[in-house]
C-alpha cells in the first residue's frame, strides 16, 4: 500500500535527495564550527553542566 502511494508521487526520489542534502549540509557546519571553536569556548561549555553559580544565577532570574 505505502509503495503504491509513493509511486503516484511525481520524483518522490528528489525529496529523499533534498532531505539528505540539507542533513548533509547542517553536519558538515556543526563539524566545522566545532573543530574552529577556540579553547576557552570548549572549556567553559564544558564546565557548565557543573557549574553551580550558573544554576543559581538562572534560578533567580526565572522568577
Amino acid at each position: 500500500m505505502i509503495k503504491e502511494s509513493l509511486s503516484t508521487i511525481f520524483h518522490v526520489e528528489i525529496y529523499a535527495l533534498i532531505g539528505f542534502i540539507i542533513f548533509f549540509t547542517f553536519f558538515i557546519v556543526v563539524s566545522v564550527q566545532a573543530f574552529v571553536m577556540k579553547k576557552e569556548v570548549v572549556n567553559k561549555l564544558s564546565s557548565m553542566p557543573l557549574d553551580e553559580s550558573e544554576i543559581h544565577i538562572n534560578q533567580t532570574t526565572a522568577k
